[in-house]
């Protein structure tokens, strides 16, 4: 049991192989779609990501190199693999939406009744209860400051281990999400149903409408500028959203602070529970996004533990180990 304790503890120096691995990825999975349909990219908008990752790249190297410190070194390793994974991820879903074929919302709905769930129902009770509404609402709206959040809190506490599942796992499912949305391109529900602001007044969905006209001047091919500060998910099938709050609510549960732990865990639930009201999803691309996520997770924590096997753990790392 201390052995398998210890190996539990046990986390690699700061450096996140897999996650670099798997960001490398995505940006080959770009490369052959270029070659037959190329995008461009907003020079200006390269700005802003990759000075803030050059930035981050050069304290996690002084916090590894030469003042080490796992904790700082881990945290700073892990915002800067998801921001850059983000915009690699952003890209590579636009190239994909851009190479769909018929939609899907039809047999989407058809998933969902099949399991005997109503999606217009749930919206209409969800708009008899504004306060509900406004809860879920904010929620949703706070998945980047939870990703924040959760990285500085698992770097905090020590949990380095639990931090690089995290990342590993929402890069896993990240890029599984875009390759499926490629198979079953769907527009999302408020488009397939027709509906307008107007129809529930007291729900204000964060992303119901903002990705219509980016998913259209892809798929008639007038948008082939990428500009990252303006992209919008374009992806309904599977729920990336459903995916991370699945993600995030494990990751806050390995926060050692109880305090912390719990209302992380609340926020992340909330957020799982907003994303049909919010993102205009299916409950059909929710539960896809939540079973995705479960395997992700489950990948992600072998691989971790088989680095930390065939990568003995530093001195140092004993140092910053959670306490058992």
């Amino acid at each position: 049991m201390e052995q398998a304790q210890a190996i539990r503890n046990r986390h690699p120096d700061g450096q996140d192989d897999g996650g670099w691995l798997l960001l490398g990825l995505t940006l080959v999975l770009m490369l052959p779609l270029q070659l037959f349909d190329p995008f461009g990219w907003s020079i200006h908008s390269l700005i802003k990501p990759c000075g803030f990752a050059l930035i981050l790249g050069g304290i996690g190297r002084f916090y590894t190199r030469y003042r080490p410190d796992p904790k700082i070194s881990a945290m700073v390793t892990g915002l800067q693999v998801m921001m850059l994974f983000s915009a690699a991820g952003a890209s590579l879903s636009y190239m994909i939406a851009a190479r769909g074929g018929p939609l899907w919302d039809r047999q989407l709905t058809l998933w969902d009744h099949a399991v005997g769930l109503d999606w217009l129902a749930w919206m209409h009770w969800v708009n008899a209860h504004p306060l509900f509404a406004l809860t879920i609402n904010l929620a949703y709206r706070t998945l980047i400051p939870q990703m924040i959040a959760l990285i500085l809190i698992l770097g905090l506490c020590g949990r380095l281990a639990a931090l690089r599942i995290v990342m590993q796992a929402a890069m896993i499912a990240g890029l599984t999400i875009i390759l499926l949305s490629g198979l079953l391109p769907s527009a999302g529900t408020y488009s397939y149903y027709a509906l307008h602001a107007a129809d529930f007044p007291n729900l204000h969905p964060a992303a119901a409408f903002l990705h219509m006209a980016d998913l259209t001047g892809l798929r008639d091919g007038t948008l082939r500028l990428l500009t990252l500060d303006r992209m919008e998910g374009i992806i309904t099938f599977p729920s990336y959203h459903g995916a991370l709050a699945v993600i995030f609510c494990w990751g806050f549960s390995r926060a050692s602070i109880a305090p912390v732990r719990y209302a992380g865990m609340t926020i992340a639930l909330l957020t799982l529970i907003a994303t049909p009201v919010d993102g205009g999803h299916y409950f059909s691309d929710v539960i896809a996004g939540a079973l995705i996520a479960a395997i992700s997770l489950a990948v992600a924590h072998k691989t971790i533990h088989m680095t930390v096997r065939l990568r003995p753990a530093k001195a140092a790392d004993a140092l910053w180990a959670p306490a058992a």
